[in-house]
């Protein structure tokens, strides 16, 4: 548990980094405050700057060539800085902002200018955090000196559009001269919510003094936000102006990351050569051997964004748990930048072209299941305006995870969504992608297992994005009915793959029934006549027989058109991915319908499960595939005598694709398994494509024989164009 005076330290050391003392040119004495923006801004009171160069109070015009100095008070020890005027809003009558105020109002609004230094503050002085203000907030404000015993406390009583006030409590120092352009710091926020104006006067009438004594004017964030907007000028560091307060850092973790240090680092000469290299990546004059201390370096790794990375990257693998540990803590500070320099200007270069086209919706993509989008890229102040460096800069200081991994162990929102970028790309781009993400997944400790868990996400993510974006394969659909004579008439539909409405049509609608052969040289006819080689060459058709439910296991990929004296095969199933559907098992009800409606929704993320020889009943199939409702994928492993009856009881619980061997044989369910699981779910049929390609069809028995049943609803089988009134008619 923190204690009061833990809280004022913390207050001191996070608030008073930004908070500027504003001097009078003539006496260099205090007259008010100021606070720190970063890039060399600092935001203080219209009123300020005119006392400062002794002019009145509330005097509307800007000064020209006004010219003052200011003075850090967490640098007791620095020179007096030169600063200029570049903003400018005078105070007005509070909400009504063409109206100007005269001494001896009671309360006004705006009264806000920025002064741009003329060269940049040294560390640790930090660009102030901000947060809206809001009533009821407990906010603390010191004198333009920073003294810590001048701080006053107040609580926010009234938030209006260009002002709002706070009350001091009757005890301790109130706000009053000399607090004016300082920051309201917010400990419950961690940040400041606003600047003070001034103390409110009494007023005439019956209000007496006393009620208004501890009454401040403040002007909120919101309100000096709309002046900086409106002004362009950034609340918030520049890219190069990296430090960040340290201050608000709980003395238990900072005290970790002194034993850390100190652990890694014992000798004095070791922490200085490893300084110097740091602040060398960084960019930064470097330090001297008073830098060398462990308290100097756990502020430079505080303080400097990208300093715990360098520091990590340059130290041997011995300590690598160590070093792990505090890169750990340095999260835990909410210390940005978790790449080195090199890290970064590396992948920016990678990301140039396509790949960086690719990262907003790869990362849209990857991180779906997180809070990062919550906030607009736009609203993250202090990002450069390139939008792939904006992204990358957000993405590498979020650390949620979106991964279907059930682990601890996390992959940070950049390496995931540079591994959605990388499965998208050419081979090339890919494999340097993927050798950058390991490198950095390595020095910051992330598990390979984690890490390949991810990159298997990303390859189904750029399956299915392919899938949307690309053109379907070609595709064959051949109705087998069987006929009272013998053999099977065939009616044919042709599906280019476009996409577009009417392509699909109808080539063939038999008279006469037809063999196996015959049946497998009209289906290379068709598919010769119809797919162009350009066609074919890029994606190979896909046939399809519709079936009915006693000719499951009819041998339609084994069926060969070749002539017996040709002196080679040509076998549908080797040359063509060849899968069977039986519609009329999920047609017969309305329940089992939706039944597969819902299992093909999930299709390919769907479960994945197993018929094995102890499911021997219905009702056995009925439990297994009620486990999980969004099992679309099924192996059928079952004892050959039941295997006929549950295949069917299976389809009818609406599974969308299901796997079996023929043969029945020995080795059947492993083999079955590998096949289903062993690459993307939509390459399935082609899998088993080339698996028929590699078993010999004289292998007997213990060949397996798989059939693939593929009944994709994305790609409804087609209606033929005619029914019979007489099956209507007994069927209603």
């Amino acid at each position: 548990m923190r204690g009061r005076g833990d809280r004022d330290a913390s207050d001191r050391d996070a608030a008073r980094l930004s908070l500027v003392s504003v001097l009078s040119s003539g006496t260099a004495r205090v007259v008010g405050s100021g606070v720190y923006l970063g890039r060399r801004r600092l935001l203080t009171c219209a009123h300020v700057v005119n006392e400062a160069l002794g002019r009145t109070m509330f005097a509307r015009r800007a000064p020209e060539d006004a010219s003052l100095r200011v003075r850090f008070p967490c640098l007791p020890d620095g020179p007096a800085l030169p600063a200029r005027l570049v903003a400018w809003k005078a105070a007005h009558r509070a909400g009504a902002p063409d109206i100007p105020v005269v001494l001896g109002e009671p309360l006004w609004g705006g009264d806000l200018a920025v002064l741009e230094l003329a060269v940049e503050p040294a560390a640790p002085a930090a660009a102030a955090s901000w947060r809206y203000m809001d009533r009821g907030q407990e906010v603390r404000a010191w004198y333009g000196d920073g003294s810590s015993f001048t701080y006053a406390d107040s609580s926010v009583g009234s938030v209006q559009h260009d002002h709002g006030f706070v009350d001091g409590a009757p005890r301790g120092a109130a706000i009053g001269p000399g607090y004016s352009g300082g920051p309201l710091w917010c400990d419950k926020e961690q940040a400041s919510v606003g600047l003070v104006l001034g103390v409110m006067s009494p007023p005439d009438g019956p209000f007496r003094g006393e009620n208004v004594l501890r009454r401040a004017i403040v002007a909120p964030w919101q309100a000096v936000e709309r002046f900086l907007d409106a002004t362009e000028i950034p609340a918030g560091p520049a890219h190069g102006d990296t430090r960040r307060p340290s201050g608000a850092v709980a003395p238990v973790l900072r005290h970790k990351l002194h034993t850390v240090v100190l652990n890694l680092l014992p000798d004095e000469d070791q922490r200085l050569r490893h300084t110097h290299r740091v602040l060398s990546a960084l960019g930064l004059p470097g330090g001297s051997r008073a830098d060398a201390s462990v308290a100097s370096l756990v502020e430079l790794v505080l303080t400097q964004p990208r300093a715990a990375a360098v520091l990590t990257d340059e130290l041997p693998r011995a300590l690598r748990e160590t070093a792990l540990k505090l890169l750990s803590l340095c999260r835990g500070a909410l210390v940005p930048g978790i790449l080195t320099p090199l890290e970064l200007a590396s992948l920016l270069a990678l990301l140039e072209g396509e790949p960086g086209r690719l990262l907003e919706e790869a990362a849209r993509d990857a991180l779906v299941n997180t809070t990062f989008w919550d906030e607009p890229l736009e609203a993250r102040r202090g990002e450069p305006d390139d939008a792939v460096r904006r992204l990358v800069l957000a993405l590498e200081n979020y650390w949620g995870d979106s991964g279907s991994t059930d682990t601890p162990h996390r992959v940070p929102a950049l390496l995931t969504a540079v591994e959605y970028v990388a499965a998208l790309t050419a081979t090339a781009q890919r494999d340097e992608l993927r050798e950058w993400v390991a490198a950095v997944a390595a020095r910051i400790g992330v598990h390979e297992s984690v890490l390949l868990s991810r990159r298997t996400d990303a390859e189904d993510w750029a399956h299915v994005r392919r899938a949307r974006t690309t053109p379907a394969e070609p595709r064959l659909t051949v109705q087998l009915t069987r006929s009272p004579s013998g053999g099977h008439l065939c009616t044919v539909w042709y599906d280019p793959g476009t996409g577009e409405d009417g392509v699909v049509r109808q080539v063939l609608a038999d008279d006469e029934p037809r063999g196996p052969q015959e049946v497998a040289r009209l289906v290379q006819d068709v598919l010769l006549r119809e797919v162009p080689a350009a066609v074919r060459a890029r994606r190979s058709p896909l046939v399809e027989f519709v079936v009915e439910p006693e000719d499951l296991d009819l041998p339609v990929d084994r069926w060969d058109d070749g002539d017996a004296d040709g002196g080679f095969p040509s076998v549908l199933g080797v040359e063509y991915a060849v899968v069977v559907r039986c519609p009329e098992l999920r047609t017969q009800s309305l329940k089992r319908l939706r039944a597969w409606e819902a299992r093909s929704v999930g299709f390919p993320a769907g479960a994945f499960t197993r018929l094995m020889p102890e499911h021997s009943e219905p009702e056995h199939v009925y439990r297994l595939l009620h486990q999980d409702q969004q099992t679309g994928r099924l192996a059928i492993g079952c004892s050959p005598e039941h295997r006929p009856r549950l295949q069917v009881v299976c389809l009818a619980q609406g599974i969308p694709v299901a796997l079996w061997d023929r043969n029945d044989s020995p080795r059947r369910i492993d083999q079955l398994t590998a096949l289903m699981l062993n690459g993307h779910p939509r390459s399935l049929p082609e899998r088993v494509r080339a698996h028929r390609a590699r078993t010999p069809g004289s292998a007997g028995e213990e060949a397996v024989a798989p059939v693939l049943v593929w009944d994709d609803a994305s790609r409804t089988p087609p209606e033929p164009y005619w029914s019979d009134p007489s099956w209507e008619d007994a069927t209603s």
